[in-house]
């Protein structure tokens, strides 16, 4: 074997076809598309992170938890949750943070009866 250029999967694994390697490139291929297919979200990756007791509520020690992260990274995956833009996470924002595929209280909708701001009672 000479340069890198003459290096060819059949020379690398003598008396083997190239349709083995072939269908070894394609199994690789397969599972390194579903690895990254399957990488967690923002909201999955917060519940994975503060959801401690894993209930699918921030609750208990979890909330001091998510307000201490917020304050050291503002800008980070709990961004999404200050939704006043105040700097801080109050009760009701944490609140909002559910697994996805869940909605906040009334199904995240505007409630009509409060002048189009959402509803903060739980969902039963």
């Amino acid at each position: 074997m000479g340069s890198l250029s003459e290096i060819t999967p059949v020379a690398l694994f003598p008396g083997m076809t190239s349709k083995p390697l072939v269908a070894f490139a394609l199994g690789a291929a397969i599972v390194c598309s579903a690895s990254f297919a399957a990488a967690p979200g923002p909201k999955a990756r917060v519940m994975a992170k503060f959801d401690t007791n894993q209930n699918n509520v921030i609750d208990g020690d979890e909330i001091a938890a998510v307000r201490t992260a917020f304050a050291a990274d503002p800008k980070g995956d709990l961004a999404r949750y200050d939704t006043n833009q105040n700097g801080k996470l109050d009760d009701a924002e944490i609140a909002e943070i559910k697994p996805p595929g869940q909605k906040g209280a009334n199904g995240g909708k505007k409630d009509k009866d409060r002048g189009g701001k959402k509803n903060e009672t739980p969902a039963r």
